[in-house]
C-alpha cells in the first residue's frame, strides 16, 4: 500500500474522533442522558393504543402533533364514543400554562393534569386503572423495559413513572417561533400591512382583545390574574327567568359551585389559533369568523335548538364585551393577523413522529421507517 499523507490523517484520526466521541459521551452527565430517555419513553407512550382501556385510542388520538395538537371533533367522543361536553384543548405550549384544563382550577401542575384523562370514568376518556396499565406495559417488556431502565436506571415500570414520562414529553410540545413573535421583536417585515393592521385592531380600546388576549401566549389578561370568564355564548332562559349555559355544561360553576361562575371557562392561548378548529369551549365555532361575530355583538344569539337563548343577556357575562363594529376589511385583517400566530407543523419533526405503524394506513400520512406494529385488543 502506498502511505500518502491522507492515508496517514485518515489511519490516525479515525481512531482519535472515536475516541473523543466515546470521551464526550461518557462526560455528558447521566441525568442529562436520562432525561432524553425519559422523553423518548414519553413519546412511546403518548401514541400507544394500550394506554386506553379499550385499546381504541392513544393520546395522540386527541392531541395530533398534524392538527395543531388537537383535533377536529367538536367534542370529542369516549372510548365508548359517547360525546363528551368539551372540545380538547391543544397541547402546544402547555408547559407554560398555569391552569391546565379549561375549567378545573384545582389542576395547577402538568403531571396531575396527565392523569385525568387517563384514569377519568366521567366521562371515560382514556378509561385506564393502575392495574390495567401495568399489565399491559409489562407485556410489552421487551419494548417498555429498555426504555424505563434508561430513563429511570431500572426497569421497574410503574404508574409514578408513566405519568412522569408522559409530563417531560409534553413539556418538549413547545413553539412560540411565530411571525408575530418575529414583529414584536424587532422584525417589521416579519407582517404583512394587512397584518399588522390586524393587530393594531386586536389592540386597539374598541376591540379591547389585548385585555384578555396578552402575554407570551396570548392567554394572559392585561389587569388581573383571573383567568376565567363568560364570553356570553349562551344565554338560555329559565323558567325563573334566568339567563343561563347548557346544564350539561357549566364551565368554573361545576368547580366553584357558585351561581356567578356559570358559563365561565379559562382563556384560551391564541398562538397557532388558526390551526386549531374548532373553537369555543364546545367546539360550536366551526370558522373563526363566526367567534368575531360573537365578540362583536357582544354575545351570541342562538335562535333555534334547545340552546335557543342570547347570550349577551347572561348576568355572568365579561362587562367589557359591549360588543363593536367590524367592517368586512378590517375581520379580514384580524384574521389575516390570526394567520401570523401560527407554528411550524411539528408532525414533521422527528422527535414527534409515532414509532407504531397507523392501524388503518391513510393516503395523507406516511408511517415512520421500521415502525412498530400498534396495539389492538384481540377479538
Amino acid at each position: 500500500m502506498t502511505v500518502t499523507y491522507r492515508t496517514i490523517a485518515v489511519l490516525f484520526f479515525t481512531p482519535l474522533v472515536a475516541l473523543t466521541s466515546t470521551l464526550y459521551a461518557a462526560t455528558i452527565p447521566q441525568n442529562e442522558k436520562r432525561d432524553a430517555a425519559k422523553v423518548t419513553l414519553g413519546k412511546y407512550l403518548f401514541n400507544d393504543n394500550r394506554l386506553s382501556k379499550t385499546g381504541n385510542r392513544s393520546c395522540a388520538l386527541c392531541h395530533a402533533p398534524d392538527l395543531g395538537w388537537t383535533n377536529r371533533f367538536a367534542k370529542v367522543p369516549d372510548i365508548n364514543n359517547n360525546s363528551t361536553t368539551l372540545n380538547t384543548p391543544s397541547l402546544l405550549n402547555s408547559v407554560q400554562l398555569t391552569a391546565f384544563m379549561q375549567r378545573q382550577p384545582n389542576l395547577t401542575t402538568l403531571t396531575d393534569t396527565i392523569k385525568l384523562p387517563l384514569f377519568s370514568l366521567h366521562p371515560p376518556e382514556m378509561g385506564m386503572t393502575d392495574t390495567l396499565l401495568l399489565k399491559r406495559l409489562q407485556q410489552a417488556n421487551t419494548l417498555y423495559q429498555p426504555l424505563f431502565e434508561a430513563s429511570f436506571g431500572d426497569s421497574t415500570i410503574t404508574t409514578a413513572r408513566v405519568i412522569s414520562a408522559l409530563s417531560r414529553y409534553v413539556a418538549t410540545i413547545i413553539d412560540t417561533d411565530t411571525a408575530y413573535h418575529a414583529f414584536i421583536k424587532g422584525d417589521k417585515t416579519a407582517l404583512n400591512s394587512q397584518q399588522q393592521q390586524g393587530l393594531t385592531l386586536f389592540r386597539s380600546q374598541r376591540l379591547g382583545c389585548s385585555q384578555c388576549h396578552a402575554g407570551s401566549l396570548l392567554n394572559q389578561p392585561s389587569a388581573t390574574t383571573n383567568l376565567y370568564y363568560n364570553t356570553g355564548l349562551y344565554g338560555i332562559k329559565n323558567t325563573g327567568e334566568e339567563y343561563g349555559y347548557p346544564a350539561d355544561e357549566t364551565g368554573l360553576r361545576q368547580f366553584t359551585l357558585q351561581k356567578i361562575d356559570d358559563g365561565k371557562f379559562r382563556i384560551p392561548s391564541l398562538i397557532n389559533v388558526n390551526n386549531t378548529g374548532p373553537w369555543g369551549h364546545d367546539g360550536s365555532f366551526h370558522r373563526l369568523e363566526a367567534v368575531l361575530d360573537s365578540y362583536a355583538a357582544g354575545g351570541r344569539i342562538i335562535t333555534v335548538g334547545p340552546n335557543k337563548g342570547d347570550g349577551r343577556k347572561h348576568l355572568s357575562k365579561d362587562p367589557r364585551l359591549q360588543g363593536f363594529r367590524l367592517t368586512p376589511d378590517e375581520k379580514q385583517a384580524l384574521i389575516a393577523f390570526f394567520a401570523s400566530l401560527s407554528t411550524r407543523d411539528m408532525s414533521k419533526d422527528p422527535a414527534h413522529q409515532s414509532p407504531f405503524c397507523q392501524i388503518i394506513p391513510l393516503k395523507t400520512k406516511q408511517d415512520p421507517p421500521n415502525c412498530i406494529t400498534a396495539f389492538q385488543l384481540q377479538q
